[in-house]
């Protein structure tokens, strides 16, 4: 029998597992292959989670793997993924949450295996559309920006033409000082806001060499937001995304959340103001339809103005929203006296007119008017469905965000599993999902359902190569008071933090489930930390997250305090990091309008929302904030919890179950 050829070479009719686990055997395509300090060795848990997903490939299915730290689940999926994609010619995609993983997937594993594995393959890091520029619109925003914009765009814009006779590929993430929103908001590629085969410069648009490319390609990395993203699209009938054969998403625990802010509703008075600034701004008279001179079209943008201001104003007031509130939930339709929608009909219409009256004139205009158009059709379907709660099975709320507390409109799902069993595990022949913490006490049956995976996705639990025993210990305190008693617990965790820190001169990471508390600890500890020769890095303040995160890895005597991003996707390897004190046991907030709306939904179906929703979100989230500290072979260290409930309630033992096996040593406060 004469074998079938490809790439120019006979195939390999092996089952996918055999081959991809015999990459990571002894004398396989990875044996010897440099990691780090060390050359790759292979572990059992590594080559069983790569077995498994090959199988899921092969076989259509869809899987669940917990793989933890120290599995190597990257290589464990990226393997058997590009051999799946060679072998069937079809595209396969892997999206993360974070982009530091995305970093090491392009940086580090995918140019390894390109020099390992023996399989020519072509691998593509997406990014969403207006990340991209559009030298078009860099053209004419530099030519009429007098007319277009207000003061304060030129410098950015003549910054953004030199660097792009550089730039190779023309996204944003290449600046090294990236321009304000406006300004990249002016020349960047848009959806409706492109000529086509009529641009002059569509031989150099880097938006069409990016979508080429990423149809030629075997793999394409992306993250969840540009999926989801997409995904909603699809349910729209548009999308940005090619078609793929298999995806696997990592860090996958995010997953939910995720997928509920991507296909809700959010309605802000910066959303409006971002729009009509384009079209006119009255004080100034710059804009598009200034640059038109199109009178009656500015008249209406003009009342548009103040209509948004006066809707922002009536929406909280009807809702029961007062200026001390931050959020509160709309648990039916508003009956809210608005000009909104109407003016917006009424532009959007004189919008329609100016395109036909443009034709064969000035394209370019045509072309702008088309996307604010339909950016303004959007933002009306938006308004129409939050007031008239349109969105089934969805919760509604207003929330104040930003430094000018402005009232923003909020949707979300109630539950996601609904809508990504359509649209994802039903569109997608094999969805695979990974995380170092997707189970609850061994098992992942809630990760699945909460998702929508099916009874079929099958499930697999690996454990950590590492040696928790030997390389921890675990700490808990067996007397703090009670959470409820703010002012006790507050005095407790400022005495817990700092025993601890100091008994690890610094390397300390301590996690807050309240920015509250974590600001009153702060301000008690900061002087005796540093009369201890230790400095406190809080989050919140004028340092960014990364900065922290540099400043802290490349300098000893450090303590971090640290919110919701500090408890996953930090990776702080070797002596820098030393002690995790996780100071509050997380369970989420129960009034927080998605969180209230789960919970109602099963008691509604007569279950336990604590038992089947509250202490599995607090034991994943316990978990991963626990796995800060062994990040690898020979990271040694403490985990030091300040909650006593963990030994005192019943469900305490549900949170220690589900932990490595690890010393546990009891103390007073």
């Amino acid at each position: 029998m004469i074998a079938p050829i490809q790439d120019g070479h006979p195939a390999d009719l092996r089952p996918l597992r055999e081959i991809a686990c015999g990459a990571f055997e002894k004398g396989g395509a990875l044996a010897g292959a440099p990691m780090g300090d060390f050359e790759y060795e292979a572990r059992p848990q590594q080559v069983e989670m790569a077995g498994a997903v090959a199988d899921a490939l092969e076989s259509n299915r869809h899987l669940v793997v917990e793989a933890g730290t120290g599995v190597g689940k990257s290589l464990a999926y990226l393997v058997p993924l590009i051999l799946h994609a060679k072998r069937a010619n079809k595209r396969v995609m892997v999206s993360t949450h974070t982009i530091s993983l995305q970093e090491q997937l392009v940086g580090k594993d995918l140019p390894l295996l390109k020099e390992r594995l023996g399989v020519p393959f072509r691998a593509v890091l997406v990014k969403g559309r207006m990340n991209y520029l559009c030298l078009r619109r860099l053209a004419r925003a530099r030519s009429h920006q007098r007319e277009l914009f207000g003061e304060g765009l030129a410098e950015d814009l003549e910054r953004i033409r030199a660097w792009a006779d550089a730039t190779e590929d023309g996204s944003v993430q290449e600046m090294r000082r990236p321009p304000s929103s406006e300004a990249w908001g002016a020349v960047c590629a848009e959806h409706g806001n492109c000529l086509g085969t009529k641009c002059p410069l569509r031989k150099r648009c880097f938006l069409q060499r990016a979508r080429a490319q990423m149809h030629d390609a075997d793999l394409l990395v992306a993250n969840h937001h540009l999926l989801f993203s997409d995904l909603a699209m699809r349910l729209e009938g548009a999308g940005f995304l090619p078609d793929v054969a298999a995806v696997v998403m990592d860090e996958a625990h995010t997953v939910e959340d995720t997928a509920s802010d991507h296909l809700g509703i959010r309605l802000s008075p910066h959303a409006f103001e971002h729009w009509l600034r384009r079209l006119f701004t009255p004080d100034t008279g710059k804009g598009l339809l200034g640059y038109l001179r199109a009178g009656p079209a500015a008249q209406t943008a003009t009342r548009l103005w103040d209509a948004v201001s006066d809707l922002f104003h009536e929406v909280p007031r009807a809702a029961g929203f007062s200026a001390r509130d931050s959020q509160k939930t709309v648990p039916g339709p508003l009956a809210v006296q608005t000009e909104v929608p109407g003016l917006i009909h009424e532009l959007s219409g004189r919008l329609g007119t100016l395109i036909e009256e443009l034709e064969d004139q000035d394209e370019e205009s045509r072309a702008e008017l088309r996307h604010l158009r339909g950016t303004g059709i959007a933002l009306d379907k938006m308004l129409e469905a939050f007031l008239g709660q349109e969105l089934p099975d969805h919760v509604y709320w207003i929330e104040r965000e930003g430094k000018r507390r402005q009232p923003v409109l909020h949707s979300a799902p109630i539950e996601v599993a609904s809508v990504l069993g359509g649209a994802l595990f039903g569109q997608i022949p094999s969805v695979i999902l990974t995380s170092a913490t997707l189970a609850v006490g061994g098992r992942m049956e809630y990760f699945r359902d909460r998702l929508g995976a099916g009874e079929a996705c099958e499930m697999l639990c690996l454990g950590s190569p590492f040696d928790h025993a030997r390389q921890m210990r675990l700490h808990v305190a067996t007397n703090a008071p009670d959470p409820k008693d703010k002012e006790a617990f507050a005095e407790a965790v400022a005495k817990g933090v700092l025993r601890w820190a100091l008994k690890t001169k610094g390397r300390a990471f301590a996690l807050f489930t309240s920015d509250e508390l974590l600001k009153r600890t702060a301000a008690t500890l900061r002087a005796p930390l540093e009369k201890e020769g230790l400095t406190l890095l809080a989050q919140g303040g004028d340092m960014g997250r990364r900065s922290m995160l540099e400043t802290f890895r490349r300098n000893a005597g450090f303590v971090l305090f640290g919110l919701d991003s500090f408890w996953m996707g930090v990776d702080v390897r070797g002596d820098a990091l030393s002690n995790v004190i996780l100071t509050r046991l997380p369970f989420a907030v129960p009034d927080h309008p998605v969180v209230a709306a789960r919970l109602k939904r099963i008691k509604e179906k007569g279950g336990d929302p604590f038992k089947e929703y509250s202490l599995p979100e607090a034991v994943l989230k316990f978990r991963q904030g626990f796995g800060r500290l062994i990040r690898s072979q020979t990271d040694e260290g403490i985990v030091v919890v300040l909650d006593s409930r963990i030994l005192t309630k019943w469900y305490g033992r549900v949170f220690l179950r589900s932990l490595p096996e690890c010393p546990v040593e009891p103390f007073e406060l």
